[in-house]
């Protein structure tokens, strides 16, 4: 006969479990210095209507899965393009300056040593620190480092080099164990400023969001099916991810593209510490959007809809901006919580007559001189926002 439970071991134990589904105390999530991935940079100040002004680039030619990521510390873009290239792009005078720090081939020769001979294709793209870019290959499913100085100097980061998409928490790196992703398309990047760093991870074809830290993966929230909930982080589920950046207010947005009928929403999640039945403490809930895919302003949760929202960053001032790719209109979200379109007079003039092609591929970023830059990656056309 099984041993009776001593009644104060019951009650420990059923805390504990209650603990694990939302309580705890959330960990600080602290801005980046070396790269703008948000709660950082001034608000945006526009006068509509606004029109955005096509960026004349050099050499850089992007694709579909093209990203686009600005620096901390200086007027200095980053971007992903064509045949696997990473540039950097000076846009602190009146002439763009490229340098190109990752050249093609030199991804592909990475992936042969895994037995790799796939095509690369290079996704999302952040700064991690004042040496170091993180970018998102798709063909192998990892992360790569690559130096920001010296050209064609990257490596494996985190994941599991495997062309076959992948679900599972482990090392990041090494021989035996190593997690594994799964990036169907670009997505999103997220390092904050701690050392050693601490890097959250849209993993969009598992509908999770996952953090790389102390050299392993986990997943914070997402069980690898496309659903909707809000509560616990255990029992958050999303629907094509793509989008991540720190508010200031302690908590990571997610924007959802929603592919499979669920998204269309701006999520945040509240992480505390590590549960010792597995996963993270803390919660999710909807800051904007209801899950119709539509353009239409007003309060977040009561009036405001959004569609395939993607690319979302927060400035310092607490505004919250993203584009709705299937309209192609550039949203903000004040800090009253009032969604509006601040490029037109109003949401349905900016629906009819969009600021960027409805359909399309895009990546938003701010350099600390408070510009605004989109790159539409199925176009390949750089916009500068910000007059």
């Amino acid at each position: 006969m099984r041993a009776a439970i001593p009644c104060l071991v019951l009650l420990a134990l059923l805390a504990a479990c209650r603990n694990a589904d939302g309580g705890g105390s959330a960990a600080a999530l602290v801005p980046n210095a070396a790269g703008m991935n948000g709660c950082s940079g001034p608000a945006q100040v526009f006068t509509a209507p606004q029109t955005p002004a096509a960026v004349a680039l050099l050499t850089f030619a992007a694709t579909e899965n093209s990203a686009l990521a600005a620096a901390g510390d200086a007027e200095l873009l980053y971007a992903t393009g064509a045949n696997a290239t990473v540039v950097s792009i000076d846009v602190s005078g009146a002439t763009l300056v490229e340098e190109e720090l990752v050249s093609a081939g030199t991804v592909a020769a990475l992936l042969a040593l895994s037995g790799i001979a796939d095509p690369p294709e290079l996704g999302a793209v952040a700064v991690l620190d004042l040496d170091t870019l993180l970018v998102q290959e798709l063909t192998s499913n990892t992360l790569l480092s690559v130096d920001r100085t010296t050209p064609n100097t990257l490596g494996f980061w985190a994941g599991e080099p495997n062309p076959v998409p992948g679900f599972a928490d482990g090392a990041a790196t090494g021989s035996a164990g190593r997690a594994r992703f799964s990036f169907t398309e670009s997505s999103a990047l997220c390092p904050t400023g701690e050392t050693p760093p601490r890097v959250f991870v849209a993993d969009v074809g598992n509908h999770a969001v996952r953090v790389v830290a102390d050299g392993s993966v986990s997943t914070i929230a997402g069980g690898g099916t496309a659903l909707f909930n809000d509560g616990s982080l255990a029992q958050t589920f999303f629907d094509t991810p793509t989008g991540l950046t720190l508010s200031c207010s302690n908590g990571l947005v997610v924007s959802e593209r929603g592919a499979n009928g669920f998204g269309h929403r701006l999520r945040t999640l509240t992480i505390g510490a590590a549960s010792p039945f597995g996963g993270f403490f803390g919660d999710s809930a909807t800051l904007a959007g209801d899950g119709t895919a539509a353009t239409t302003a007003g309060p977040s949760l009561a009036g405001a809809e959004l569609d395939a929202p993607v690319a979302p960053f927060a400035t310092s001032t607490g505004e919250l901006y993203w584009i709705d790719s299937g309209t192609g209109v550039l949203r903000r979200r004040a800090t009253n919580g009032t969604c509006d379109c601040p490029l037109a007079v109003d949401c349905a003039t900016a629906v009819g007559a969009p600021e960027f092609p409805a359909g399309h591929r895009f990546a938003l970023a701010e350099t600390p001189a408070g510009v605004l830059y989109v790159l539409d990656a199925t176009d390949d056309v750089l916009w500068r926002v910000t007059p």
